[in-house]
């Protein structure tokens, strides 16, 4: 099977989760910010791509704490650094638990490497809105306490 009918085929067998995942970043609706869903790279499928940023989302079921799976899972990760691309990864019960952490995750990964916000284009239709750092600032200055 070609990378391209692999990639075909993960995207109709999709989990719950990266269904979900997917339709917080498909058609430009996450900041602005293009994704491909299953996108081939090398000899490697990734879960969910922004060229723009040269970011790689992917969800992880069990399987990838595997021995074996976290063996390909580390060789994958290294192909992945030397093509200048990111890679995040979540654990599907991290993305049930928490969907606007992995989000804002997500959303500080694609601000760090690209240094712009797109959310500009198509602001009605966008889907996440990134926090207001100037509010975040000023909870932290009146609140010291919730500082990390």
């Amino acid at each position: 099977m070609s990378s391209i009918e692999n990639a075909r085929q993960l995207r109709r067998d999709q989990t719950d989760e990266e269904k979900e995942l997917w339709r917080a970043l498909r058609s430009h609706r996450f900041a602005g910010f293009k994704f491909r869903r299953q996108h081939p790279s090398g000899i490697y499928i990734l879960d969910f791509y922004c060229a723009a940023a040269r970011l790689d989302v992917e969800l992880d079921g069990f399987q990838h704490g595997l021995q074996e799976q976290m063996q390909h899972d580390e060789k994958r990760s290294a192909f992945l650094k030397e093509q200048d691309i990111e890679e995040l990864r979540f654990w599907n019960h991290q993305w049930r638990a928490n969907r606007e952490g992995c989000l804002l995750e997500i959303w500080d990964a694609l601000q760090r490497r690209t240094g712009c916000v797109r959310i500009l284009n198509n602001a009605s239709k966008q889907k996440f809105i990134p926090p207001d750092l100037r509010k975040i600032k000023l909870r932290e200055e009146t609140n010291p306490h919730l500082e990390g």
